[in-house]
């Protein structure tokens, strides 16, 4: 398979996670979904992070200056307080900055899309992460919620762990716990569909960085990924913290960079 097609299988399941978390966040955080002219959008109303509210596949409208205004007004409508588009290959060749700036989106953060072909053999020769991780059911939402909220330095009671915690038990989802001495102390997620692994967020709380969770947390995704069928795994991070280096020790590689362009509404 070649390089362009991951990319498309990568996209499709980033987007599949998307509307599958925010239809299961609806009612207990009023997230929102629309589809205006075959383009979708989702937004959360209490996070104003423009990569947790974002239009997804803006480079297949017919007329982005058409139907970016009409997708603000539904978005504002329901909520919304900023709206994100992100700079993926398509979108950059289709409209580019110039085009999301003409929209009135201007760069916010710089991410960089990661993906890697799994080799079965390598990921059980690593191991599963160790005692200390668990996959979590409902009677632990409260406290993974805290941990990622936590990760991300918000407010314990912050909407996005809430947002994360409404998917488990859901199908393709997996909600993992690490432990020190006892104690919680990060937090991540997979999702799983269409033969594509997506180890889709991990959370560390500041006094347990530095621990080696991350690196416990990738392994025990991807051991679950080759236990689910996956042949492909993908992340996305940003570009200022360790998060790159504990992808590329893992053998993952850098498909392309982009930039998350945000709005006010």
């Amino acid at each position: 398979m070649t390089r362009d097609e991951n990319i498309d299988r990568i996209e499709r399941a980033e987007n599949a996670a998307f509307t599958s978390l925010y239809a299961a966040a609806a009612e207990c955080c009023a997230t929102g979904a629309i589809e205006i002219e075959g383009i979708t959008t989702v937004w959360s109303p209490l996070d104003n992070d423009p990569g947790y509210s974002c239009i997804i596949n803006l480079s297949d409208a017919a007329d982005p200056a058409s139907v970016v205004p009409r997708i603000e007004d539904a978005a504002r409508a329901a909520g919304a307080r900023v709206l994100g588009i992100d700079g993926a290959p398509e979108m950059e060749q289709r409209i580019g900055e110039r085009g999301a700036n003409a929209l009135g989106y201007e760069r916010d953060y710089q991410e960089c899309m990661w993906g890697l072909t799994i080799d079965a053999d390598a990921v059980l020769l690593h191991g599963n992460g160790g005692d200390s991780i668990r996959q979590i059911g409902p009677g632990e939402c409260e406290t993974f919620a805290r941990i990622i909220n936590r990760g991300f330095e918000l407010a314990d009671d912050a909407v996005r762990g809430t947002i994360f915690a409404s998917t488990i038990e859901l199908p393709g989802w997996h909600h993992y716990l690490v432990s020190f001495d006892g104690e919680p102390g990060a937090a991540s997620v997979l999702y799983v569909t269409d033969g594509v692994a997506q180890l889709f967020v991990a959370a560390t709380a500041p006094e347990y960085r530095g621990r080696g969770a991350q690196t416990s947390l990738i392994r025990r995704r991807l051991w679950d990924a080759v236990a689910e069928g996956c042949d492909l795994a993908t992340s996305q991070t940003v570009v200022y913290n360790a998060s790159p280096r504990n992808m590329a020790r893992h053998g993952f590689q850098e498909l392309y960079y982009r930039w998350i362009y945000g709005k006010q509404l």
